[in-house]
């Protein structure tokens, strides 16, 4: 394995050697200039053969596709996409944003209803859609009248407008290009990325060029990694997370990024492209240490394998890695050259990284929030160290606001990467900011004594029990999601119990497999033994087991905003 050291000092000397980029159309002219035949991307094509595009030809594709959409009248046009994971997609989002207008990503699997909230909230002109969302989007636009362009991304259609078909036109205008030729405006909107929703109404966030440069500059500053890195891109191209602070960085680097289209195929299509690097939520990241050790029981070899950690330990600590020669099977479903998962999107469980890191495979915990870019911080210092989200990026000035006398409270940051204003929404703009600028995060957190940031969680979750105590539902849930690894979701909240009504703390329990959920005896035996490991204030007082998965955003976090204020009946109550 291959020694990680930091991207802004690993590419110095490279392709960062004339410093750092000040915006996207920055970054696209240098690696046109400096790498051209770089392979970048890679995707499997519907035959499912391997095709690749190089630094030259997203160039050109970007330029063409910006001077197609300019001839199509839609210069200054508020763009959406409603589409799955596609290199047209990142084409899409680079010229739009970079001189043509403004760029609105949103979920592909959004219903009717919620496109034609966010298409009137955002002020969309134009929709470029996939095929298979073309009837969804047809029918949002119906009651948005501002919409006056339909373009389909990935097969002609008649009666709309195809992708292929304006990027030829662009490349016609190549001699007489409108695009190649303009100039930024650092400050000016270049995307409008809409919240997840998670506890309230989706917010319109207005990324200027300038906050995004500065995002991919923080990412340089505390992702580590490797100069051959190869990553393989997984999350859907409508989060903050993966556009910005994945495609974007390993494109400015020169780096071959692989297209996962769905993330249904991402278990096959990892074999395919075997990556060295992949960036995951953490469901994800519990999923595969999950699944890593469901199949060595299944194989009965479990015992063998923290037999291998325990020896993996002892050679580490003389600085020998033999962890991917002794784990070959560990790696295998993935690919066999995964050496990084960057993780991101919510809080993760300690349990999980270290567990990992255990099996040679390191995570960096990142931490962010689409409001700054939306990369804060990164645990990517090789240290055991698996409570923290590691240290902000420099570009970055903290205070923890109204905090305790243990020094816990509300999370706020200031940089060139916070967003200046959601669109067209002075009021909630106005509520997230204070009168020294500081942009409130929502999180609740604290700085070690070593700077390092250790998230609790939301403020918005804060549950407050009767007795006056909060606690944080994401630090109980995280100790569950590792102890009990037959639950699928796992949701804590208030509710009120019995007669009396006292708010009690219940945990949600989806258990996907419907023997395990009968055995409530059993159920009740592993929620007693993790009280066990809570303090008393923290212990689950009633476990509700529904029959079916609890409700999620993209970034399949459970949605709060539905829970129960009431215990069932059906529960188990723990005594």
């Amino acid at each position: 394995m291959g020694k990680f050291i930091r991207l802004s000092e690993a590419f110095a000397h490279t392709i960062l050697k004339e410093g750092m980029y000040k915006d996207i159309r920055d970054l696209l002219e240098r690696i046109n200039r400096i790498v051209p035949d770089k392979k970048v991307f890679g995707y499997l094509e519907r035959n499912n053969d391997l095709k690749y595009h190089t630094a030259h030809q997203v160039y050109e594709d970007v330029m063409n596709l910006g001077d197609g959409l300019i001839a199509q009248g839609l210069k200054d046009a508020h763009i959406a996409m409603v589409s799955d994971n596609c290199l047209k997609y990142i084409i899409a989002d680079i010229s739009v944003s970079s001189g043509v207008g403004v760029f609105i990503p949103i979920d592909a699997d959004a219903p009717v209803e919620t496109l034609a909230l966010l298409f009137a909230k955002s002020d969309t002109t134009a929709v470029m859609c996939a095929v298979r969302c073309l009837e969804t989007v047809k029918a949002a636009c119906a009651t948005c009248p501002k919409v006056t362009a339909i373009i389909t991304v990935d097969e002609r259609v008649d009666g709309y407008l195809f992708y292929d078909d304006i990027l030829q036109k662009g490349e016609a205008l190549r001699e007489e290009s409108v695009y190649r030729n303009i100039k930024l405006d650092g400050e000016a909107p270049a995307k409008i990325l809409f919240t997840s929703g998670t506890t309230g109404a989706n917010k319109g966030v207005v990324l200027s060029n300038a906050n995004l440069a500065a995002n991919i500059i923080n990412g340089y500053d505390v992702i580590m990694g490797k100069p051959d890195d190869t990553a393989m891109s997984v999350l859907p191209f409508h989060h903050a997370t993966e556009i910005n602070s994945h495609i974007m960085v390993r494109l400015g680097l020169g780096q071959l990024t692989y297209i996962n289209g769905n993330m249904r195929n991402m278990m096959t299509n990892i074999k395919i492209f075997k990556p060295t690097c992949i960036t995951i939520v953490p469901m994800i990241a519990n999923m595969f240490y999950k699944s890593i050790w469901a199949g060595a029981t299944k194989a009965g070899k479990a015992d063998k394998l923290k037999k291998g950690i325990g020896l993996c330990r002892f050679l580490n600590f003389f600085g020998i890695d033999r962890t991917h020669e002794m784990f070959k099977d560990v790696y295998e479903p993935f690919g066999g050259n995964l050496e990084m998962i960057v993780c991101g999107g919510a809080m993760l469980n300690p349990f999980v990284v270290k567990g990992m890191k255990d099996l040679g495979i390191r995570i960096e915990n990142g931490y962010g929030i689409t409001e700054c870019g939306p990369l804060i911080s990164m645990n990517s210092d090789p240290i055991d160290e698996y409570r923290s989200v590691g240290k902000p990026c420099p570009s970055f000035q903290i205070k923890i606001d109204g905090h305790s006398a243990d020094g816990v409270g509300e999370l706020c940051v200031k940089g060139p990467s916070v967003f200046n204003n959601y669109y067209k929404d002075p009021e909630a703009t106005a509520q997230v900011f204070d009168e020294d600028g500081y942009f409130h995060t929502g999180d609740i957190a604290y700085i070690d004594a070593q700077g390092r940031l250790i998230l609790v969680g939301r403020k918005k979750n804060t549950i407050i029990l009767d007795s006056g105590k909060n606690i944080s539902p994401e630090e109980v849930e995280n100790i569950i999601e590792v102890h009990l690894d037959y639950v699928t979701d796992v949701v804590v909240y208030p509710a009120k119990y019995g007669d009396t009504q006292k708010k009690v703390l219940c945990a949600g329990l989806y258990i996907k497999d419907e023997e395990k959920r009968r055995q409530r005896d059993a159920i009740t035996r592993d929620i007693q033994m993790i009280n066990k490991i809570l303090p008393s204030y923290k212990n689950i007082s009633y476990v509700e087991l529904p029959d079916e998965e609890y409700q999620k955003t993209s970034s399949k976090k459970v949605k709060r905003t539905n829970l129960p204020v009431k215990c069932s009946g059906n529960g188990i109550k723990i005594y």
